[in-house]
This record gives C-alpha cells, structure tokens and sequence, in this order.
C-alpha cells in the first residue's frame, strides 16, 4: 500500500504531524511518500483543515484516490481522525476496515475555462462595492438585484461559506446546488436550492468588476456582462471513514466545537 502525504505548513508547523505519519506508516510497512501530483497512490492523507483537502481533492477526483483528512483546523468538517489517532487510522487502512463516503462536484465555466468545485462558486465583488447580479436557473429568473456577492455551492459547501451567509445546512447525499446571496439589497431575495443538474447563469450586469473563487481560490475575473455557468458534475471525491455516525451527529458535534470565544 502506498500512500500519499500533504500537509499544510501553516497549521502543522514544523511538518511534526506529518512526520508522525511517516512514522506510523514504516511501523506498519506501508510505503508513505510526500504528496505529488503526478504520482498515483492507494490513500492521500490530508494534514490540515477543510481548506488543506481542497487543494488535492481534484487531484484525487481525477484518479478516484480515497482521502483520510486528520484535523489540524477549526472545525474540520471533512476531516476523519486527530493527530493522536494516526496509528490506529492507518492500520484500519492496512486492514480495509474503513468505508467510503462519496461527495459530489459541480463544474463552473468561465468563457472557456472550466473549474470543479467540492465546496463552492462564489461571485464576489473586488472593489469593495456591491455588484449588480442577474440569477437564472435554465431560462428563469431568479432575480436581479445588487449584492457584495453569491454562492453556488454542493451539500458539502453548505457548512462552510453558505452556512456564514445564512445558506440552510444540506444533507451530503442530497442532489442539489444551494444558491444563497451575500448580503443582498433586497429584502425579497432569499436562498434558494435547484436540482444538481440544473444550469445556473450568474451575470454581472453592472459596471463594478467581480471575482469568481473556486473552493476558496480566486479563479477568473468578469467585467460587466461576464457569466459564470454552474452546474452538478458526474464526478465525486470519496473521502475515508471509520465509523457510520450519522452527517447529523457529526455535524452536531463538530458545530457544537465551533465556539465564537472560549472561557
């Protein structure tokens, strides 16, 4: 068994997690290496947050590489195991004494480049004004209104920047895209959630530019009358589980975790 190790030096300073990894693994004779994009492994063992994932999760999308995140973030909604469970993580690996979980994608084309996304689509405003956006499902408008920006995002994405913006929590196996506005100046617009399979035009019909972010990554640029296409994609990212508690249970737990101040 092979796997592959990225880790995220901002939160494991010192790279002593992963070191722990490396450790652990030639204990049990498995062959650990550092993560590289043209190599092909069994497992990617992601050290880190939520964020940490999204940067490999394509890689491993494109080869169907099993992730096993240990948590080194916030909340870690995605993540598995603590740094202290690594020895046990990775025998239960050795022995395939794990599950599957499958997340969904959805594919965003801008002009005519595209882009994946676990999390989300955000449109956002780069000067610090508000754009004027124009939101349609198929032909349908959804509305037209002036906002600081709007998310199209997967049930995974559902907990992470929609949730912040007033977006609904989503069950991960539900098919859906959740459409939430970032501080619109309407009262009457809302979230709204479509089939995955829809295709959503978000259009910048103002003057003021906007960024287009990619899971967190700002990936293109629009002037007036740029779009951004979103829609689901046939892919997924299979993340590694040991357990099968509930997303309910694991979100209540890791929500209940997430405290604005500490005593």
């Amino acid at each position: 068994m092979k796997i592959g190790v990225f880790s995220n030096p901002n939160k494991d300073v010192g790279n002593k997690v992963r070191d722990k990894v490396f450790s652990a693994a030639r204990e049990l004779g498995i062959v650990a290496e550092p993560f590289a994009e043209a190599d092909k492994y069994d497992f990617i063992v992601s050290v880190g947050g939520d964020g940490t994932i999204l940067r490999v999760v394509k890689n491993c999308v494109q080869s169907d590489t099993p992730i096993l995140g240990v948590n080194m973030g916030t909340v870690g909604f995605l993540t598995e195991v603590e740094p202290s469970d690594i020895q046990a993580a990775l025998k239960r690996l050795k022995d395939k004494d794990y599950i599957l979980e499958r997340r969904a994608l959805i594919d965003a084309r801008v002009g005519d480049e595209q882009f994946f996304a676990l999390n989300d689509v955000v449109m956002r405003s780069v000067g610090g004004r508000m754009i004027a956006m124009e939101v349609r499902v198929g032909d349908a408008l959804i509305d037209k209104f002036k906002c600081d920006g709007y998310i199209a995002c997967t049930p995974t994405g559902s907990t992470a920047y929609s949730l912040s913006a007033g977006g609904s929590v989503i069950g991960p196996n539900t098919p859906v895209i959740a459409l939430t506005p970032v501080n619109p100046h309407t009262l009457r617009t809302r979230p709204i959630v479509v089939g995955s399979f829809e295709q959503i035009t978000m259009t910048n019909v103002g003057a003021e530019r906007a960024a287009v972010f990619v899971d967190g990554e700002r990936a293109a640029e629009l002037s007036g009358g740029g779009v951004v296409s979103v829609t689901g994609w046939d892919r997924s990212a299979m993340f590694v589980r040991f357990d099968r508690k509930s997303f309910y249970s694991r979100l209540l737990n890791k929500l209940n975790r997430w405290s604005a101040a500490e005593d």
